[in-house]
């Protein structure tokens, strides 16, 4: 009798221990995929691509071990010394780049370099080490997927059986970091599925690189006043010019603070934004 008291309380213990440790492992739908970044503007894909995961739980979750892929050969096995936890309804960002001053501006909380997103059609596919599915989105040229803006699933709809569908994911419209829109790390605006696609900001900049004379030419989606900065690799924000409402915009863009190296050229119109990284050697 003493040795079954002496098990039930070693089990017991061991399920309180692991629970305080957040070594829960994740079941089918515990974690979502819900913001996916294939192709943004102001740095290239091999600096800015990143996925977000939610916990949709109310309990921590372990990631060692758990496999991020998709149907070709990407294949990338969650490890860290330590313990990954997600922490309950918490969200993490899993990107290729974890530098904030070249990665556009994102907060990342685990780097996986050898996986690569593709702008037109592609799979993220979250599975354990025994191949359990946990989550799987597979998109393609019919979602949402646009230079600049990450991809967004709507709150009022992520659930395992709906975020594999493309009517509940849209075009994000808040502007994070340098100049991107999408909300990595956070939770999902309501109002994220509310513009259409057609609300893009057309902006070309040229030549760049250059010798620290560009020309701006910019088409507005809505002709409403606004603002062109220009933002250094420190975040650092200069107002340029500002514009009265019009559908289109031609500049040159020589300012005498433009030092030589990366800089972004941001276009603000009401909530609408764009931005493009310039290079100049001057």
């Amino acid at each position: 009798m003493k040795s079954y008291y002496l098990l039930l309380l070693t089990v017991v213990l061991s399920g309180y221990w692991a629970s305080l440790d957040g070594q829960t492992a994740p079941g089918q739908g515990d974690i979502l995929i819900t913001e996916i970044m294939a192709n943004p503007s102001v740095v290239s894909d091999a600096n800015g691509e990143w996925i977000e995961i939610r916990n949709m739980t109310d309990h921590d979750l372990l990631l060692n071990g758990l496999v991020l892929k998709d149907a070709g050969s990407n294949h990338h096995v969650l490890t860290a010394a330590g313990n990954l936890v997600l922490p309950a309804n918490g969200y993490w960002v899993l990107a290729k780049n974890s530098d904030i001053l070249t990665n556009g501006g994102v907060e990342v909380n685990y780097t996986c370099q050898n996986f690569t997103l593709s702008n037109t059609s592609d799979q993220v596919i979250l599975t354990t080490a025994d191949e359990t599915l946990i989550d799987q989105v597979s998109y393609d040229s019919g979602w949402p997927v646009v230079s600049g803006a990450s991809m967004e699933l709507h709150p009022d709809h992520q659930t395992f059986s709906k975020n594999d569908q493309s009517k509940y994911w849209f075009q994000a419209q808040t502007i994070y970091g340098a100049g991107d829109k999408g909300s990595p790390g956070k939770p999902n605006p309501a109002s994220s599925g509310s513009d259409g696609w057609e609300q893009e900001i057309s902006m070309q900049v040229f030549p760049n690189p250059s010798n620290g004379k560009f020309f701006l030419e910019v088409k507005l989606p809505n002709p409403q006043p606004g603002e062109i900065r220009l933002i250094n690799l420190l975040g650092q924000d200069f107002l340029y010019k500002k514009f009265s409402a019009e559908h289109q915009i031609k500049e040159t863009i020589e300012p005498d603070f433009l030092t030589p190296g990366i800089w972004f050229i941001k276009v603000i119109s009401g909530n609408t934004a764009k931005a493009v990284r310039i290079i100049t050697g001057r």
